[in-house]
């Protein structure tokens, strides 16, 4: 049995060969790029390394 993923990567396939698509199968290409963009998440962090021993003046 076909999965969804599936037929998209056989029709992104297609596309990049220059075959032409059907409506239907750019609507589903459509729908798994929409899915996938609200799964990623950028992120940016820092990070910053604590002292223990109380900083540069020795209080905590």
């Amino acid at each position: 049995m076909a999965t969804v993923k599936g037929i998209y990567n056989l029709i992104k396939q297609d596309q990049l060969k220059g075959i032409k698509i059907s409506v239907m199968d750019q609507a589903i290409i459509d729908a798994c790029e929409a899915e996938n963009s609200k799964t990623t998440k950028e992120v940016n962090l820092t990070f910053i390394k604590y002292k223990k021993d109380g900083g540069e003046n020795g209080n905590n």
